[in-house]
Order: structure tokens, then C-alpha cells, then sequence
């Protein structure tokens, strides 16, 4: 399975950068050459406009300079003798799929799983604590078949290098939206007209290369092993009592506190009666795919496999199998540190938002 859109996108954002510089030399050029040949006010205006508007773009190619926040939060690194178990898997999924296999190895509290590369260049594996809670080996090997294949295509080293042309990107459009003569602008529109091309192919991109990397997925596990899978962790979201934010939120909100957190999502979703698993599937498969989606929608996903969402849903919610938690020399105290992260944060986010929210309601008053 091929990326269709992958070399038009290389392309476009490879033509970026001379077109910005094209367009404000041009436009400054022109803005000089009216001012120097012309007078009058109509013409000052124009020329001054003509010029202005290109420094204000090359203004806004200074968050070219700006440096990423690249420590997260929920984000752990364990002694490798915590996790052998997992290193092994993970390497032994990258030899039986000839796919790259990562650098580092994390967890995280609250994503499922993601990859990326660090400023050192460094491949980074992350798994979240409810899968490894959640599933069994055999499918967490499934998920790391899917997150190892973004190494191998390229797809994360390209991630890292778009950012600079993203940040670019959303500061031009900052400051376009922010003043009011940028409406009147033809290159202001014309570079906008040139931002909408590139994330057109961009997203789709990044849901050709999901697509791609559960090729991957299937190859590890099987068609109906990766559908359950997916099927699973789309339900979870649609389940409030077992979705993570949701429930660190209010643990947050009645300030109370659980050392092992992801045990206990475990505990509310197998207590969850069929008919909420039903509507959560329901729900799960009404979404659609939009414009802007870097994933495809559940029921996108579920065509290559050639899998109805019903018929794997009695097995998502009874998952058999040597559990992911073996892969770890003591989980339950990886559990309770994970645990305790998680909640701290979502104690400090509801904390201002209830003051945000107070501020505002002190603020009315005085009206």
C-alpha cells in the first residue's frame, strides 16, 4: 500500500519557502517601484500598503526561530530493567515485520499510544498505561507493529520537519486574521489559497499513512484480532465513566484520589453492561472523517479488513491472553506512579479552570 498523496505534499512544502520569498521580494519591489515613480496619494497608498504587507510576512517568518515544547508532562521513562519484558516485544515485533525499531521506549499517562523524534534525532516509542492495562501481549504487539511502521516510512522524521513550516503557516495566518486590511489583500489570499492546498494534502497524507501502518497491524495480528483492536479503544472514548480525561476530571472534581488508576478503568469498562457497549459502538460509528481528521474514522479503518464492527464486539469486550502487564517487573508501582501523575495534572487544569471561571463571575458582577 502506497501514499498517493505523500509526493505531491514533499513537493508543495518544498516550494513554500521560495514562494514566501518570491512573493515578498515581488510585492516590496512593487511597493518601491510605485513609490519612486508615482505620486500622489492614491499612489503612496498602494505603494506604502505594498510594502508594508511584505514585511509583515517576513515578520512572520520568524517563528522559523521559535523552539518547540518538547517535554511532556505525562510522559515517563523507565529503567530498562522495569521493562525487559516490553523491550523484548518491541524488538521482536521490529525483526518479525522488518520494521525499524525505536530508540527509547516510554509510557504515558494519558496517550495510547504515539511516536515521534526528539530534537537529538532520537525515535521515540510511547505506550500509554491503559493499553498495557488493557490488552493482552499479542494485541499491544499489534499496536506497536502499527506505531513501528511511521519509523520505517519516514512519517516521523517528516512530522518533525513540518512543524517549522506549520508554525510559520499559523503565525501568517495570526496576523492576517488580526488586521483588517488583509482582506483586502490579493497576496494575502493568495498565500492563504496556498496554506489550504498544503493541508488539503496533508491530512491527507497523514490518514493514507494510518491506512498504511495498519497494514502493518494486520500483518502482526490478523484481520479480526486489529479490528477488535480498534474496536475497542473507539468504544473506550465513547464510554464517559471509562474514558481517561473524563475520569481524572472528576477525581479532580470531588478531590478524591486512586493509586491505581488504570485497574480501575479496567474494573468500570468490564462492569459496563452490554447495552452501553452497544450505544458507546453506535456512537463510535457515526463519526465521520472530515477534512482536517489525521485519523481515519473507525468505520474507514474497519473497510480494508473486511471486519463488521458487531461482530468483533463480544471479543473487545472480553480480551483473552497473557496480559501486557507481565511485560514489566513490578507494573503495580508503575501503575500508582503513572496514577498519581495523571491526577496531579488534572487537579492543577480543573484548579484553573475553576478559577478562570470564578474571575470571569467576580468580573460580571461589577457590571
Amino acid at each position: 500500500m502506497r501514499n498517493p498523496y505523500l509526493t505531491p505534499l514533499l513537493l508543495v512544502s518544498a516550494a513554500y519557502f521560495p514562494f514566501l520569498a518570491g512573493m515578498i521580494l515581488a510585492t516590496a519591489g512593487l511597493g518601491v517601484l510605485i513609490l519612486s515613480q508615482w505620486h500622489g496619494r492614491p499612489a503612496i497608498i498602494v505603494g506604502a500598503g505594498l510594502v508594508l504587507t511584505s514585511l509583515h510576512i517576513l515578520i512572520g517568518l520568524f517563528a522559523l526561530f521559535q523552539r518547540d515544547e518538547e517535554e511532556d508532562a505525562f510522559e515517563i521513562e523507565l529503567p530498562d530493567k522495569w521493562q525487559r519484558g516490553l523491550a523484548k516485544l518491541v524488538d521482536q515485533v521490529a525483526r518479525e515485520r522488518g520494521l525499524d525499531p525505536p530508540d527509547v521506549i516510554r509510557l504515558h499517562a494519558q496517550s495510547l499510544a504515539h511516536v515521534y523524534m526528539d530534537s537529538e534525532g532520537q525515535s521515540i516509542l510511547v505506550i500509554g498505561g491503559t493499553l498495557i492495562a488493557l490488552l493482552p501481549q499479542r494485541a499491544l504487539a499489534g499496536v506497536i507493529a502499527h506505531e513501528l511502521s511511521h519509523f520505517t516510512a519516514g512519517d516521523v522524521k517528516r512530522s518533525r520537519m513540518a512543524r517549522h513550516w506549520h508554525r510559520v503557516m499559523a503565525n501568517l495566518e495570526v496576523r492576517f486574521l488580526t488586521h483588517n486590511w488583509a482582506v483586502w489583500s490579493p497576496l494575502v489570499w493568495l498565500i492563504r489559497l496556498y496554506h489550504l492546498v498544503y493541508f488539503l494534502l496533508y491530512f491527507a497524507s497523514q490518514r493514507r499513512e494510518e491506512f498504511v501502518a495498519d497494514s502493518h497491524y494486520v500483518d502482526q495480528v490478523g484481520e479480526e484480532e486489529a479490528a477488535t483492536t480498534l474496536v475497542l479503544i473507539n468504544v473506550l472514548e465513547h464510554l464517559p465513566w471509562t474514558n481517561l480525561a473524563n475520569m481524572a476530571e472528576n477525581l479532580a472534581m470531588a478531590n478524591q484520589r486512586v493509586e491505581y488508576f488504570f485497574a480501575e478503568q479496567v474494573r468500570s469498562l468490564r462492569a459496563a453492561r452490554k447495552s452501553d457497549w452497544d450505544d458507546a459502538l453506535r456512537k463510535a460509528l457515526r463519526e465521520r472523517t472530515q477534512w482536517d481528521s489525521t485519523h481515519p474514522c473507525l468505520k474507514d479503518r474497519l473497510k480494508p479488513l473486511g471486519v463488521k464492527a458487531r461482530d468483533v464486539l463480544p471479543s473487545a469486550r472480553q480480551l483473552t491472553g497473557e496480559p501486557a502487564t507481565a511485560l514489566f517487573a513490578n507494573w503495580p508501582l508503575v501503575e500508582k506512579y503513572l496514577s498519581k501523575k495523571l491526577q496531579e495534572i488534572a487537579l492543577i487544569r480543573y484548579g484553573e479552570r475553576r478559577q478562570a471561571l470564578e474571575d470571569m463571575a467576580a468580573i460580571m458582577k461589577s457590571f
